[in-house]
């Protein structure tokens, strides 16, 4: 589970920004949390306020950790995105920390780099209350390694590029001691980007093949039992593999091609619909997936997601999660991770949203409410909802952000554009 998450120095966040999923000492919603740990949280803001670039931050951690270790030499780190609207900050490093658990530890891990190179990285586990060592790394000093630190030292730090994270080096070489923190990213955290259409027929072709390799495996139950549940018209969730033989490609497209293309597209989403007869049932109708509505097909993408994230207890980051949905499924979706009959291993959700209408005390309490707003300098700042100044148990959160007393709303002038109309 994540404890908290901060960022500094990165796109709109030029100071220190922290998503803290520890429960404060507010009342209510008990099956929200689970021991100190909140099981999701929320981010409103207006556009471009930096709700996105917040959850790209934790992408971007998880990406270094799981590519850097095959960075090539002298090659830039791609994810470098430091806050640009002020000179004094455009070449200074970006930083990461994050604290979390995972295979029952607790780890912090702190990083610091430039488009060039990482020039501070640390992880600590803790024993109890107190923090301990793995490593330190500095640029231009030797690493330091921690008394529990077991596993190759020297060996590694000699293979290690500038631009590489030395946890995503200690990895690829299975050092024992870095399990858990590595497995952290590798395992537990799934970031998801926003959901357009290119992600969602990837998601949906991975998860098509997964219900072919499972047919009467758990996942493919409950996959099929959630996009049943929510009043889709759909009865069953099938999967069919393509036929190719009677298909004929250019003569020009190579045959490794041709191959890459038919594993690629194997399999085929089916959705069974009841077929009736001056309202009488009399069997069923079979509907290719691309005939379904949007809403209905970014749900193919969406309740994988969530059904793997139940399933292995993980961190889930999705930006908007909402899109194309009904605001009662997506209140569904979000409250199927505060049930502890569905989220039994503790997964976490993390996402933004523009749908006020999920910002409600039967949904969220106060201190899993966050928002983002971005002042005249450009800079974003997030804060939380239970730490603003007369928000009780009782406040009406959707009223209360829509009239702006929360801020983290767009401020629209429109007396340019009444001028411009007039010319």
């Amino acid at each position: 589970m994540l404890v908290y998450f901060a960022v500094s120095n990165f796109r709109s966040f030029k100071e220190r920004a922290i998503l803290d999923m520890r429960r404060t000492s507010v009342k209510g919603s008990p099956e929200n949390y689970q021991g100190d740990l909140l099981r999701s949280s929320v981010l409103f803001g207006a556009n471009a306020s930096g709700k996105s670039g917040f959850l790209r931050a934790i992408r971007a951690l998880d990406y270094l950790v799981n590519h850097s270790a095959n960075f090539k030499p002298n090659k830039d780190i791609p994810v470098y995105e430091p806050f640009m609207l002020d000179v004094g900050y455009q070449q200074k490093p970006v930083e990461f920390e994050a604290e979390f658990v995972s295979l029952e530890v607790k780890y912090l891990y702190k990083v610091k780099f430039t488009a060039t190179k990482i020039v501070y990285e640390e992880l600590f586990f803790y024993k109890g209350n107190s923090k301990a060592l793995l490593y330190l790394r500095e640029t231009d000093s030797d690493i330091k390694f921690g008394d529990y630190y077991k596993g190759a030292k020297k060996t590694i730090e000699k293979m290690l590029l500038p631009n590489q994270l030395f946890l995503s080096k200690a990895a690829l070489n299975n050092v024992d001691a870095l399990t858990g923190a590595y497995d952290f990213f590798d395992q537990i955290l799934q970031t998801v980007p926003f959901m357009d259409s290119d992600t969602e027929d990837d998601l949906k072709r991975f998860y098509a093949r997964r219900l072919a390799e499972d047919e009467e495996g758990t996942f493919t139950k409950r996959f099929n039992a959630l996009i049943c549940a929510l009043d889709t018209g759909i009865e069953k969730v099938s999967v069919e593999e393509m036929d190719w033989k009677g298909f004929d490609f250019p003569s020009a497209v190579p045959e490794e091609v041709r191959g890459r293309i038919q594993e690629k597209f194997r399999y085929d989403i089916k959705t069974s619909h009841g077929l009736f007869d001056s309202g009488r049932r009399v069997g069923s109708h079979t509907f290719e997936v691309k005939d379904e509505s949007t809403g209905t097909k970014n749900l193919f993408a969406l309740g994988g997601i969530i059904i793997e994230a139940l399933e292995d207890g993980s961190v889930l980051i999705i930006d908007e999660l909402e899109k194309n949905l009904h605001p009662m499924i997506t209140r569904f979706l979000i409250q199927i991770f505060h049930n502890p009959v569905f989220n039994k291993y503790n997964a976490q959700l993390i996402f933004a949203t523009h749908d006020v209408s999920q910002l409600s005390s039967e949904v969220f309490r106060r201190d899993q409410v966050w928002f983002t707003e971005k002042n005249e300098y450009g800079e974003s700042i997030l804060f939380r909802c239970s730490d603003m100044e007369g928000v009780r148990l009782n406040t009406p959160l959707d009223k209360w952000y829509i009239t702006g007393r929360f801020g983290a709303t767009p401020i629209i002038n429109d007396m340019e554009l009444l001028i411009a109309m007039q010319d």
